[in-house]
Parts: C-alpha cells; sequence; structure tokens
C-alpha cells in the first residue's frame, strides 16, 4: 500500500471510530430516557432497522436523522450533540 492509502485508511478508521462511540452514547441516552428502540424508531419515524446501525455504529448519523431523534427524546439536535459529544454518566 501507499501512503496515500494508508492516510485514507487511517482517516476511515478515525471516521468510523466516532460513528461507533456515538452509536454507543446515543443507546446510552435512549436507555436514560427509558426507551427501547422500538419506542425511539417509532417516535423519531427512523426506521428499527436504520436506528439499529446508528448505535452499533455501522452508519454515521446525519443532521437531519439527528434531528428526528432529539424530537423524539423532547430535545433539540443541539442539546443531543452536546450530550453524545460530552456525556455525563
Amino acid at each position: 500500500m501507499t501512503t496515500d492509502h494508508h492516510q485514507l485508511l487511517k482517516q476511515f478508521e478515525k471516521e468510523h471510530l466516532c460513528d461507533v462511540i456515538l452509536g454507543r452514547r446515543l443507546t446510552k441516552v435512549r436507555e436514560q430516557a427509558m426507551l427501547i428502540r422500538e419506542d425511539l424508531a417509532l417516535l423519531s419515524g427512523i426506521p428499527i432497522d436504520e436506528l439499529i446501525d446508528y448505535e452499533s455504529g455501522q452508519i454515521p448519523i446525519s443532521l437531519n436523522r439527528m434531528r428526528a431523534i432529539a424530537s423524539a427524546l423532547d430535545t433539540d439536535a443541539v442539546t443531543l450533540m452536546t450530550r453524545l459529544l460530552f456525556p455525563i454518566y
């Protein structure tokens, strides 16, 4: 592999790691709200399979989806992102 390929791979790994961390934190926030995945999926209008992918870090969460999740959790996207980025357990 060339240096460019190594840099791209490292960047991908960092981005994927961020998705995994945010997904795990989203799971914690959902659980703190005493919701099961099915409830959050129903309240947010996000298909359950997609929500599972977010929580497992398989796919990044778009801003529109973050807004829908925040609304379902009775908060706003900025507050939710703050809780995900700077968790207080």
